[in-house]
């Protein structure tokens, strides 16, 4: 049998992955293989019809013959079951002129090994090669238009790189947040982009908080002869034009020129606008920001600082349609971080979020950059080249016991803040809903309940921190307690916002009550059983407060392990320094603590402590104290880190040399300084939130350091660690619970005390216990450090040795490792391949002991960040491939291609598309409609009811329930000021994405797929 053209090699790759068509593919590789058959490829032209030529030996002359011409494929489909048109012909002169012209054919072409092309199909890859291949679906087209031409300032390869991708960011979605980790050089990333737009005649905006604005920025304009107007936060905010409608303050004109002029906005330090209520900040930014397109540029190594909120804020100044990555998946950008929230409101790296995080954001950390660009140079201090060079990170434990403070008071506390004991303080005060005769609302309950795990966190974190933090706490906690009954006394329930108006000498409370709007009317609450269950509360936080008060400076063993780090990095010094100027280099230190108190309980114990320890002689007179409310009666933040580290703050001409050796700091010095002349960081408190350690070391961790070496301390409680940790993870499990009960954002929207996922949490303290330095190297926990700027460069890089092999990976390829702690069948599957409406698809099918999938709704990984994290390996990553591997992974695809389907089919609906919109949002669309205000113009009407009818964030929902029920207008008057009032917030309609067309299952098409076994240690994964 002759095959000419391979018309099985086109259709290779549509064979539907199962057992019957592997076992046909086996055959005819087989028949090819015994000579069965010759195959010729006719490269000239392709046949776009199908031919056969069938003849019959002389001999057997009396058997029938003829040409049959149509659509029929040699498939057991094409000629069996398909619907197909093919016309014969049965004349003898006919089928020798098609003989002969299908040998004329056959002499012109050349043998083609078709048995070689199906075997691909059955190839074992290495995982890597599989991994590589996802990455080119993924990635490859954007791999393949990088370019890292030379700009106008010295850039890295790594910041070309960055600025590359940020400018395709800012096309596809109008912005972008560069959040490369600290110390990396987003500057320079910033000043590039800046003279891209420059020289397109483009105006553009710098906003950066003064400090820097008059100290980093400056310089850096300066140097690199850059020409931007550059404003600090607090002028944009002051600018006449960007003032609130009904600000008290007149304002002046800031901005040198029209608004409409600017195309560029950049904002250093953008985690400053992430709390949308700010009306100096956020508000600012949104009516800068408000009509035309302009792009955006946000600078931030902590896009994420306490809550996801924070991030989601941040992209909403630029990524005004919900609906923009939906040819992502991502259907609702706001119901993304919704269902992050229910899954886990403590996480600050949900994988959900992946997808939304890697269209948006440029992100890379140092273990990156030591990764992929170790040859990159940068310019010295003297001008000339040098290779980039960051300090090996060294980790330090430093261990006390907390019970020589109180003995046993521990366990006392411990049952005052244990959501599951039945000592624990109701924290009534903050939930008085739950004692309203009329059953509340179940979301505010909720919501309450919420906020009761974060202040039970809160003390929990201010007793390890110091005695006086946590003293400080209680006491003011108990005031508040007593000013809650006395109000309750007089008829009155008070919300916490009536608590921040009081002063603190109460002179003026019943004043303040009568004409305070945060309070209600006592009678619809049980005063009796409130009133019992906070003065409750009040003896239990009462006796605490008191017990504490006996704890000194001079007996706290915590400060006391302060004292002898200190001695100790003094004595390092000492021994390694050349000289008197380098020992005070390599004496230097920051000390940081989470609280205010705890900073300036350690100033007033060093104070003492360096006048009278000889040891710590060379520190006297050389400390500094300071904080974010500057309470603490010192210099300048400013002017505190210059004298700290006059050489990598660019201390101006004339000031003051340097002037201190340690430098004590709430977070307020974690971000925005440059501190590399130091090399020894201790970290006060337990690290809770280990991110808040990266940005610390950020700080002295930087390219160019002059140090080899630099170390961070940890001090741990380390005899009541565990309970300290088991503590936190109840009360954020009840706290999580309480958050999801009905699908609420509470309590991370509206306050800023989120963490990590509190299991990658503890694994990552107890490695900084141990000692282990991974989590400064990776620069953050695993979750946080992924990105999709690894994945890029390992292609990258990847693509430079063997693009075609790569890219030409035959479809249907598989491949098995042991990895992890998780066993089943990864996919990457697509749809509707080189159409407009292409998709990819990963999934991992999670299998039993059994190697059987599993049942359930945990049991298939759709996330795109989780299933890349899952089939991550490396070039020498060894194949693990059992006989019976393919044949497990049909019934696997089976449940992948029906899972996709369904996810698929879900968008064929214009139904499924349409956003939530809250019950409100109707009402005041209802109202409107039907109070027409005279004179409105048909489009100002039609887009406010359209921005009405989209979903809001619960923020702005709250705004509009007070402008609607305010009862200061009614009826026209009230339908125009809303109108005015919705038109001004600046929200877009929601556009929602186009239905998909109906596919079949046939229609989802494998890829590649790797079988992943459970190494025998569990490493090498975190999913």
């Amino acid at each position: 049998m002759r095959l000419m053209d391979a018309e099985f090699r086109q259709k290779r790759d549509g064979l539907p992955f199962t057992r019957a068509s592997a076992d046909a593919l086996r055959k005819l590789i087989g028949a090819l293989r015994a000579g069965n058959m010759e195959v010729r490829r006719y490269e000239k032209n392709f046949l776009h019809a199908k031919a056969y030529v069938v003849t019959v030996a002389e001999e057997v002359r009396a058997r029938p013959e003829g040409v049959i011409v149509g659509s029929s494929n040699l498939t057991g489909p094409g000629l069996a079951r398909n619907l197909e048109l093919n016309l014969a012909c049965h004349d003898r002169p006919v089928v020798d002129e098609a003989e002969r012209w299908f040998d004329d054919l056959w002499n012109e072409a050349e043998p083609y090994d078709l048995a070689a092309v199906f075997e691909e199909a059955f190839w074992t890859c290495s995982p890597w090669e599989i991994f590589l291949r996802v990455l080119w679906q993924l990635y490859g087209s954007e791999i393949a238009e990088d370019s890292t031409a030379d700009g106008d300032l010295p850039l890295t390869n790594f910041q070309k790189h960055g600025v590359a991708r940020a400018l395709r960011l800012i096309d596809d979605t109008g912005g972008v947040i560069v959040a490369d980790e600290v110390g990396l050089g987003k500057t320079f990333i910033a000043g590039e982009i800046l003279q891209r737009y420059h020289k397109r005649r483009q105006r553009a905006l710098l906003i950066c908080p003064a400090a820097l604005r008059d100290s980093t920025w400056k310089n850096f304009l300066a140097t690199h002869q850059l020409f931007v107007e550059c404003l600090s936060f607090e002028e944009l905010a002051n600018d006449i034009r960007l003032r609130a409608p009904r600000s008290e303050s007149t304002g002046q004109n800031k901005l040198l020129r029209p608004l409409e002029e600017y195309q560029l906005v950049i904002v250093d330090e953008a985690h400053n606008y992430r709390n949308p209520d700010t009306p100096t900040r956020a508000a600012t930014l949104r009516r800068l920001l408000f009509g035309q397109r302009r792009d955006l540029v946000l600078m931030t190594a902590t896009p994420v600082n306490n809550s996801l909120w924070d991030l989601y804020h941040l992209l909403r100044f630029f990524l005004r349609q919900d609906a923009h990555l939906a040819e992502r998946g991502v259907l609702s950008i706001r119901a993304r971080f919704d269902l992050a929230m229910r899954e886990d409101p403590f996480s600050l790296n949900p994988d959900v979020l992946y997808p939304i995080i890697d269209a948006t954001t440029v992100k890379r950390t140092r273990q990156f950059v030591k990764k992929h660009y170790a040859g990159d140079v940068i310019p010295g201090p003297d001008g000339r080249m040098q290779p980039i060079v960051f300090p090996q990170p060294k980790a330090i434990s430093v261990r006390y016991n907390l019970d020589e403070l109180l003995p046993s008071f521990f366990d006392r506390l411990e049952r005052a803040l244990d959501p599951d004991s039945d000592d624990a303080i109701a924290f009534a005060r903050y939930l008085p809903d739950a004692w309203m005769l009329d059953e509340a609302d179940e979301e505010d309950n909720a919501r309450n309940r919420a906020l009761t795990g974060l202040l039970r966190s809160g003390i929990l974190k201010r007793f390890e921190s110091s005695a006086f933090a946590f003293r400080n706490t209680l006491k003011k906690m108990v005031r508040e307690h007593s000013v809650f009954l006395d109000a309750l006394d007089a008829g009155q329930v008070v919300t916490t916002v009536f608590m921040k108006e009081l002063p603190a000498d109460d002179t003026v409370f019943e004043d303040l009550l009568r004409a305070t709007k945060h309070s209600s009317d006592a009678t619809g609450y049980d005063v009796e059983g409130l009133r019992a269950a906070v003065e409750r509360d009040r003896r239990i936080l009462l006796a605490l407060a008191d017990e504490t008060a006996a704890i000194t400076r001079d007996h706290d063993p915590k400060l006391r392990v302060l004292a002898d780090a200190l001695v100790e990095i003094a004595r390092q010094a000492e021994s390694e320094a050349t000289d008197s100027i380098d020992e005070a280099q390599k004496r230097k230190v920051l000390v940081f603590s989470f609280f205010e108190d705890s900073v300036e309980w350690v100033r007033d114990f060093l104070e003492t402590e360096l006048a009278t320890r000889p040891e710590l002689a060379g520190y006297r007179g050389r400390m500094v104290a300071v904080s974010g409310s500057g309470d603490l009666d010192e210099p300048s933040r400013q002017q505190a880190a210059q004298g700290f580290a006059p050489n990598s703050m660019e201390a101006p001409a004339g000031h003051d040399a340097d002037l201190y050796d340690i430098l004590l700091s709430t977070d307020v010095l974690a971000e925005g300084v440059n501190l590399q002349q130091c090399r020894h960081i201790i970290n006060f408190d337990v690290p809770w939130n280990p991110m808040r350690l990266v940005q610390r070391h950020g700080r002295i961790d930087r390219i160019g350091s002059p140090h080899n070496r630099v170390f961070v301390r940890t001090i741990f409680p380390v005899d009541r660690l565990d309970q300290l940790l088991n503590l936190e993870d109840r009360i954020r499990g009840k706290l999580a619970m309480a958050a999801a009960s009905v699908g609420v954002i509470a309590p991370i929207e509206d306050s800023a005390h989120g963490d990590q996922v509190f299991t990658e949490t503890r694994e990552e303290i107890e490695r900084l216990l141990a000692g282990d330095a991974s989590l400064y190297e990776r620069g953050g926990t695993v979750g946080a450090a992924q990105t999709g700027e690894e994945y890029r460069h390992t292609l990258r890089k990847a693509l430079e040795q063997d693009r075609d092999r790569i890219r030409n990976l035959p479809w249907k390829v598989g491949s098995g490792m042991m990895k992890g702690k998780r066993r089943g069948m990864f996919f990457c599957a697509v749809v509707g391949k080189e159409s407009d409406f292409e998709r990819t698809f990963l999934r991992f099918v999670a299998a039993g002991d059994d190697w059987c999938p599993r049942d359930g709704d945990d049991a298939i990984e759709r996330e795109l960040g989780t299933c890349l994290r899952l089939i991550e390996c490396a070039d020498e990553t060894p194949v693990w491939y059992p006989e019976d591997l393919r044949e497990r992974a049909h019934a696997f695809w089976s449940a992948a291609q029906d899972d996709i389907l369904l996810d698929w089919m879900r968008e064929t609906d214009p139904a499924n598309l349409q956003p939530p919109v809250r019950p409100l949002n109707h009402r005041v669309a209802a109202f409107i409609r039907a109070n027409l205000p005279h004179g409105i113009s048909e489009d100002r009407l039609n887009r406010s009811l359209d921005i009405l009818e989209t979903p809001w964030p619960r923020r702005d929902e709250v705004l509009l329930r007070g402008w609607f029920e305010a009862g200061e207008r009614e009826g026209v008057a009230l339908s125009q000021f809303l109108i005015g009032q919705i038109l001004n917030t600046g929200f877009e309609p929601v556009v929602p994405p186009k239905p998909l067309p109906p596919i079949v299952p046939e229609d989802i098409e494998v890829l590649c797929w790797m079988g992943i076994e459970p190494s025998n240690d569990g490493s090498a994964e975190s999913a």
